[in-house]
């Protein structure tokens, strides 16, 4: 798909499940070069259409390795960025001069000459939520950005933004932890799973919604990675082992993985594309496999709820 049709791939509605409902993350810049390029192949020969990265990310190298990648298959798939993340020391700028120029050095480092998708990483809630949409809106008009978002907003203030922002002709694009494992506490401070009020506002301006950590971080893969705060894994609860026992049991009568399952569950769900970052070739056949599984309402209900 060529970059300028991902505005309209996204308000499509997301009924369809398929592999271009999946969107690529994962380490880039933090491992082998090779190992990213191989990764990239296989997700644009499935027919994956969104690759996701930050200006943050490996200080920059996460851009430089897809933007790398872009140069020898230009217009294979369009790039989610995120501009505007605490530095080092959790301080957030998000100035208009400060978003401006971390969104330029995004282009620079892609190789692109807009992005397709650009949120903000966070929120500073002590900025009215006019400037800030005035400062997203510019990223559109400077031509650094096709469609603009924001990551990890209270619910209240992402209905202030989407109202502002569809007066100007733009929905959107918003991203949130969701998947089939609700974390007991926030992963990352200044993030949010996309809880009820939150779901409320999505469904109300129809937004897409593309969800991070959508397989749990190897949760359903029985896997646990840490999180660097000495802290137990957040998704590690009574209730989601049991949701993991239940796509463990779903997955042994599908000949499939649980982690599978698990992906498939959100993609059932409209207008959501789920982000996953798998670590090689083989974890990403394992998540597109999600694609192929078609799961009936008791089904998804069953996972989520153990009802029968």
């Amino acid at each position: 798909m060529h970059p300028a049709n991902i505005a309209t791939f996204l308000d499509e509605g997301g009924e369809q499940i398929s592999a271009t409902r999946i969107v690529l993350g994962g380490r880039f810049g933090e491992e082998p070069e090779d190992v990213s390029l191989q990764r990239l192949d296989r997700f644009a020969a499935a027919g994956g259409r969104l690759v996701e990265t930050a200006h943050s990310y490996a200080d920059g190298r996460s851009e430089e390795v897809i933007g790398q990648w872009l140069q020898a298959h230009p217009a294979r798939v369009g790039v989610v960025d995120k501009v505007g993340h605490p530095d080092h020391e959790g301080v957030l700028d998000l100035s208009r001069r400060r978003i401006n120029q971390e969104a330029e050095e995004s282009c620079r480092r892609l190789q692109v000459s807009a992005i397709d998708v650009l949120f903000l990483h966070r929120d500073d809630p002590s900025r009215s939520v006019s400037e800030l949409s005035e400062t997203l809106l510019g990223l559109v008009r400077a031509g650094y950005a096709r469609r603009v978002g924001v990551s990890n907003w209270s619910a209240d203030r992402l209905a202030q933004l989407a109202t502002l922002l569809s007066e100007q002709g733009q929905v959107p694009v918003v991203s949130y932890h969701f998947s089939l494992a609700v974390p007991a506490r926030p992963l990352w401070p200044g993030t949010f799973h996309a809880d009820d009020e939150v779901m409320r506002v999505v469904d109300e301006f129809r937004l897409p919604l593309l969800p991070w950590a959508a397989q749990a971080r190897g949760f359903f893969a029985g896997l646990s990675e840490p999180l660097g705060d000495g802290q137990p894994d957040p998704f590690d609860t009574a209730e989601n082992r049991e949701k993991r026992q239940r796509c463990a049991d779903l997955a042994k009568r599908l000949d499939c993985r649980p982690e599978t399952v698990a992906l498939a569950w959100t993609l059932h769900h409209d207008r959501m594309w789920p982000i996953i970052g798998p670590r090689s070739v083989d974890e990403l056949d394992v998540s597109l496999a999600a694609a192929s599984l078609s799961l009936d309402e008791a089904t998804l209900r069953w996972l989520s709820e153990g009802s029968e």
